[in-house]
C-alpha cells in the first residue's frame, strides 16, 4: 500500500485485548528448573509439559494479574483450561507444534508489541526455550499426554504463474511523453506499482505516472492523472493493465484504469468527495474496489462504472485494498489498525484479523491466495493464513513504523519502513538482504517481476532501485521526470550513436548475405550438374540393358536356326545323292535352289553369332563408361556435400549478422518513436 504525505500515521485505539492481558505478565525473572524434578531417564526426551514446565514459569511470573481471581484482560493461566481457552481477543497457543504462530511466543520473545515483560529484558534463555518446547512439543498438559501430529501450515508455498499472459508479457508500445507538471523535485512518493510480468514499474507524480523499464532504467512515458495526485498503483494480474488511484484531498477521488500498450485511460470510477487512497481490480477485470479517507470499502462494476454495494465496518480510513490473486476475496485496512477479510463477490465479512496496534499501511496477497501480509505503524509485518485466520508469522521489519510492503512471485516479501530502510525477507521471515539508508523514512517499496530489483521511494520524493543482489547498486528514478524539450536532445544523441552503430552492421550483414547468396547458387549449379550426369547415367543403363536384351534374344533364336540349318543341310546331301551322273535339268535347278536355301541360312547363323559377340563387346564398352560416369557422381556429390556445409556456415553468419542487425534497428526505430513522441509532446 502507498501512502501520502496526507496519510500521517496516528496512535492506534484499537489495542488488542491479548495484549493488553498480557502488559503484567513476567515482571519478574528468576531461573527455574527446566524438566520436572523427577523426570524419568530414558533414551526419549522428556517431555515438556504445562503441569510440569511451564506452569512454575508462569506461577513466577503472571499469576499476580493473570489467575482465576484476577482475570485481567480475561486472560487465566493458573490452569491448563484456563490457557487453552485464552483471553477476550481468543486463542494465545495452538497445537501445530509452530511456536512462531502463538500470541504467548511472539510476546515473550520480543516478536511483536508490547514486549513482555515491558520495559524489561527478555525472559533468561533456558525460560523461553522451555516455553518454545511446549508449544512445538503439541502443548502438553501433562506426563500422560499426547501430541497430535504436526500440521504443515500455510508457510508451505509452491511459486505459480497464475495470471502470468501468453506471449511475450505486455510492455507500453507507445506512451505519451508529455509531463503534466514540471517540478525541481517531486512530492513525498505516493504509490509504487512493478508490472507481475514484465520488467515495467511506475511511479506517481503530481498530475502524472511516469513508466520506467527496471532492466535499463530508461523512462518509456508518462501517464495523465488530471484528477491529482495518484495515492496506489496496483497492475492487473496479467499484466495488461495498471490502477490508478486517488485524486485531490477533500475535492474528489477516483480509480482509474490504464492500457499498458497504449497509455489510453479504458476505464474509471468513483466520485468520491475526498482522495482513494488504495484501489484495486479482480483477477478478471470485471470488479474495482477503492477505499478512502471516506471509511467506506466500495465495490464498482468494472466495465460500465456503476456502483455495486458499500462495506461500512471500517471506522477509520481505509489505507488498503487488495483482491485475492483468485478474486475470492478482498481485504482492507485502516488507520486504526482494522484488518478485514470479505467475499468479494457478496461482499459478506469473512475476517476479522485483530492483532495490529497501529494503522495499516499496507496489504499484499501471496500468489497461492492462502497467506495475507500486513505492514502496519506498530513496526510488524504479520502474515495470516487466511483458511484458519490465524497469524502465523509476526515480523519486526523496521522501527518506528512499516510503510509498505509487498509479495513476490516466490513467496519472499520485500518491506519499507521509517526507519529508512528497504528489506527483503525470506517466505519464513528471516531477513535476506536491506537497502542503504534512504535521506528520510521510506515510505513505498515495490519489487520486479523476476525479484532481481526492488524500487523505493522516500519522504523528499527520492525514487532508487537497487539490485537484490547487491543493494548498494542503486539507479535513480524521476517521479516528475523533465519535460520533453529537455529530453529529446539525449534522445537526438542516442539516435546518432545508434546510427554510427548500425552502419558497419548494416555492411557486415549485406556481406554475409551476398556470401550466402554464392554459396547457395553454387549448390544449384552443382545440383543441376548431378542431374545432368544422373540423365547420362540412365541412358547408360538403358543402352546396356538394350544391348544385353538383344544378345540374350539371339542366344535364345539360334538353336532353331542352327536345327533347321542341319535340315536344310541334309536336303542338300539327298539332292546331290539323287542327282546321279546326268542329272537333268529340274534336278539341278532343285538341288541349286536347296544349296541356296542353306546358303541363306548358315549367312543368317553368322551373321546372329557375329551379333552375339559384337553386342557383348557394347556392353561391356558401355558398362565402362557408366562406371566412369558413376565414380564422376560419386565425387560431385561429395564436392556437394563440401558446398553445402560452406552454405550453412555462411547462412549462420548471415542469421547472426542480420539478428545484430535487427536488434540495433529494431532499436533505432524504437528510439525515433520516441523522439517523435517528443517532439509532438512539445508542439
Amino acid at each position: 500500500m502507498m501512502l501520502p504525505l496526507s496519510k500521517m500515521p496516528v496512535r492506534s485505539t484499537r489495542l488488542g485485548n491479548v495484549a493488553l492481558a498480557f502488559a503484567s505478565v513476567l515482571m519478574v525473572h528468576s531461573p527455574v528448573g527446566v524438566f520436572a524434578a523427577d523426570a524419568k531417564s530414558t533414551d526419549e526426551p522428556a517431555k515438556v509439559t504445562f503441569e510440569d514446565d511451564v506452569k512454575p514459569i508462569l506461577r513466577q511470573h503472571c499469576l499476580n494479574c493473570h489467575s482465576q481471581s484476577d482475570k485481567r484482560g480475561g486472560l487465566a493461566l493458573d490452569s491448563y483450561g484456563a490457557m487453552m481457552e485464552g483471553g477476550g481477543s481468543g486463542e494465545i497457543v495452538y497445537d501445530d507444534g509452530d511456536a512462531e504462530t502463538s500470541r504467548l511466543w511472539q510476546l515473550v520473545n520480543h516478536d511483536d508489541t508490547p514486549v513482555m515483560p515491558p520495559s524489561q529484558p527478555k525472559l533468561p534463555e533456558e525460560q523461553l526455550q522451555v516455553i518454545r518446547s511446549w508449544i512445538e512439543g503439541g502443548i502438553l498438559e501433562n506426563s500422560g499426554s499426547k501430541a497430535k501430529a504436526k500440521k504443515k501450515n500455510a508457510l508451505a508455498f509452491v511459486a505459480s504463474t497464475s495470471g502470468r499472459p501468453e506471449g511475450p508479457p505486455p510492455m507500453p508500445e507507445a506512451l505519451p511523453q508529455r509531463v503534466p507538471v514540471v517540478t525541481e523535485r517531486a512530492a513525498a512518493t505516493t504509490a509504487i506499482g512493478a508490472s507481475p510480468w514484465a520488467p515495467l514499474v511506475a511511479l506517481a507524480g503530481q498530475k502524472q505516472i511516469s513508466l520506467y523499464h527496471t532492466e535499463t532504467a530508461e523512462l518509456l512515458g508518462v501517464l495523465p492523472f488530471e484528477e491529482g495526485i495518484p495515492q496506489s498503483l496496483r497492475f492487473s494480474r496479467d499484466g495488461q493493465y495498471l490502477v490508478a488511484g486517488g485524486g485531490e484531498h477533500s475535492v474528489k477521488g477516483i480509480a482509474a484504469v490504464y492500457s499498458i500498450k497504449t497509455g489510453e485511460r479504458v476505464a474509471q470510477v468513483g466520485d468520491e468527495l475526498d482522495t482513494v487512497f488504495d484501489a484495486d481490480v479482480n483477477d478478471n477485470m470485471s470488479r474495482i474496489a477503492l477505499g478512502g479517507p471516506q471509511r467506506m470499502l466500495r465495490i464498482f462494476d468494472a466495465t460500465d462504472g456503476t456502483q455495486l454495494f458499500d462495506i461500512k465496518k471500517h471506522t477509520d480510513w481505509i489505507y488498503s485494498v487488495a483482491y485475492s490473486p483468485d478474486g475470492v476475496l478482498i481485504a482492507s485496512g485502516d488507520r486504526s489498525g482494522g484488518l478485514f477479510v470479505w467475499e468479494a463477490d457478496t461482499g459478506r465479512l469473512y475476517l476479522d484479523l485483530a492483532g495490529h496496534k497501529g494503522a495499516i499501511r499496507s496489504i499484499t496477497w501471496r500468489d497461492d491466495s492462502n497467506v495475507l501480509a500486513s505492514a502496519s505503524e506498530d513496526g510488524t509485518v504479520k502474515l495470516w493464513d487466511v483458511n484458519s485466520g490465524k497469524a502465523i508469522r509476526s515480523i519486526n521489519a523496521g522501527s518506528g513504523g512499516v510503510t509498505a510492503v509487498q509479495f513476490d512471485h516466490i513467496g519472499q516479501l520485500v518491506t519499507a519502513g521509517k526507519d529508512r530502510k528497504v528489506r527483503l525477507w525470506d517466505a519464513n521471515g528471516k531477513q535476506l538482504t536491506e537497502t542503504p539508508a534512504a535521506s528520510e523514512a521510506v515510505l513505498e517499496v515495490a519489487i520486479t517481476h523476476d525479484s532481481s530489483q526492488m524500487i523505493y521511494g522516500d519522504w523528499t520524493g527520492s525514487v532508487r532501485m537497487s539490485a537484490v543482489a547487491d543493494p548498494k547498486k542503486v539507479q535513480e528514478l524521476a517521479a516528475n521526470p523533465p519535460p520533453a524539450k529537455e529530453r529529446i536532445g539525449a534522445v537526438e544523441q542516442t539516435l546518432a550513436s545508434i546510427k554510427v552503430k548500425l552502419t558497419p552492421l548494416q555492411e557486415k550483414r549485406d556481406t554475409t548475405l551476398a556470401s550466402l547468396k554464392a554459396a547457395e547458387k553454387a549448390v544449384a549449379d552443382m545440383d543441376a550438374k548431378i542431374k545432368k550426369h544422373n540423365e547420362a547415367i540412365a541412358k547408360s543403363q538403358t543402352e546396356i540393358a538394350a544391348k544385353k536384351a538383344l544378345r540374350e534374344q539371339t542366344v535364345a533364336a539360334l538353336p532353331a536356326i542352327v536345327s533347321k540349318s542341319r535340315d536344310a543341310h541334309d536336303s542338300v546331301i539327298a539332292s546331290r545323292v539323287g542327282l546321279g551322273d546326268s542329272p537333268d535339268d529340274a534336278a539341278l535347278m532343285q538341288a541349286a535352289d536347296l544349296e541356296a536355301s542353306l546358303a541363306e541360312q548358315l549367312s543368317k547363323i553368322a551373321q546372329q553369332r557375329r551379333l552375339i559377340v559384337q553386342t557383348k563387346k557394347d556392353e561391356a564398352a558401355l558398362a565402362g563408361s557408366l562406371k566412369t560416369q558413376q565414380d564422376a557422381l560419386v565425387a560431385m556429390q561429395a564436392q556437394r556435400t563440401e558446398m553445402e556445409k560452406a552454405v550453412q556456415v555462411a547462412r549462420v553468419a548471415a542469421d547472426q549478422a542480420e539478428q545484430s542487425y535487427a536488434a540495433v534497428a529494431g532499436e533505432l526505430s524504437e528510439v525515433e518513436k520516441k523522439r517523435q513522441l517528443l517532439a509532438e509532446a512539445i508542439q
